[in-house]
């Protein structure tokens, strides 16, 4: 299933949205595996494709993409658009050293701006929803937090970020299943489907629910009809997979494996969009306060970025080299 384009309409919890920007959230199941280096890299390259870009860290309480993008920490963030001392987000988009690339940082939140109410979490994805651009780049925290996960389903393209070793594919299992009940929460009132949801749930090692195509089965079983609904509803997720510190060959075959598991065993789509090799450059980057696609533009870093993005973009003339 492909994701939806600029001006398509999504279904979320309440009625028809259509989002002005195509949003793409990147999140993690842990935290180390380069997620704002990747959200970065991704919004830069589309930036330089010629397509309005904004990034929007969104890893509050811990927010650092101003740090890979090599700018300094802004004047103000997310938490004076929640005290009220701006009307929207719009206006703390700064722009960068990028053309056509701006960005909404958090490095002033205080502390506790990570374990924002319900009432921001809406503020913040409604103000989202109203920003005009061609792409939104939002750049989650690790986990799975309800927040965290309530900004993930939002998005059209749903890009989790995985490194090779165990722990991080682990946890993205779990980010994956996580994200999956989190959206079935969201609409079991909407479908019809919270007493069964909820009687299966409470009794799920009785049932052996295990994973969304286990909660599909038993859902289906007692009632054909919600089944159907369910299955739709499962049909509409699409995550895409980022490998991220690639060193081996082989390692490359687990973005393969992590989706054929996903399509297999849970039930739900999911898109290998490519791998990032390890490359000590990275980190000697970020020393230097210059991002990667400036400092060493011939590795295969920047190449296998270039083609990620390209694949998010869809075909469109491209316009100008990083300057």
């Amino acid at each position: 299933m492909s994701a939806p384009q600029k001006g398509e309409k999504i279904y979320y919890m309440r009625g028809t949205m259509s989002p002005e920007a195509r949003i793409i959230a990147v999140g993690g199941g842990k935290g180390g595996v380069g997620k704002s280096f990747f959200s970065s890299g991704l919004g830069i390259f589309l930036a330089n494709l010629g397509y309005n870009t904004l990034l929007v860290d969104l890893d509050l309480g811990a927010a650092n993409l101003h740090t890979c993008l090599g700018e300094e920490p802004g004047e103000n963030s997310i938490s004076d658009f929640l005290s009220g001392r701006v009307s929207s987000l719009a206006e703390l988009a700064r722009p960068t050293r990028y053309r056509n690339l701006r960005l909404i940082g958090g490095s002033n939140d205080p502390l506790d701006m990570a374990n924002i109410n319900d009432l921001h979490k809406s503020q913040i994805m409604s103000s989202l929803f109203h920003l005009k651009a061609d792409f939104i780049i939002l750049d989650l925290s690790a986990g799975t937090h309800s927040t965290t996960l309530d900004f993930f389903l939002m998005a059209s393209h749903q890009i989790l970020t995985v490194t090779p070793d165990p722990s991080s594919i682990e946890n993205a299992y779990r980010f994956i299943k996580s994200a999956f009940f989190r959206k079935i929460k969201r609409y079991e009132f909407q479908l019809n489907l919270t007493n069964l949801i909820g009687d299966l749930m409470a009794n799920k090692s009785q049932h052996g629910i295990r994973s969304p195509a286990d909660l599909l089965y038993f859902v289906s079983k007692k009632d054909s009809k919600n089944g159907e609904l369910l299955a739709h509803l499962m049909s509409t997720m699409n995550i895409q997979i980022v490998l991220n510190q690639v060193r081996t060959t082989s390692e490359i075959a687990l973005g393969p494996s992590i989706e054929s598991v996903c399509r297999k065993y849970f039930g739900i789509n999911a898109q290998f969009l490519g791998h990032l090799d390890y490359d000590n450059a990275v980190w000697q980057s970020l020393r230097k306060k210059r991002h990667l696609l400036l400092e060493y533009p011939h590795s295969r870093v920047y190449a296998q970025l270039m083609g990620i993005a390209r694949t998010l973009a869809g075909p469109r003339k491209e316009k100008k080299a990083i300057s």
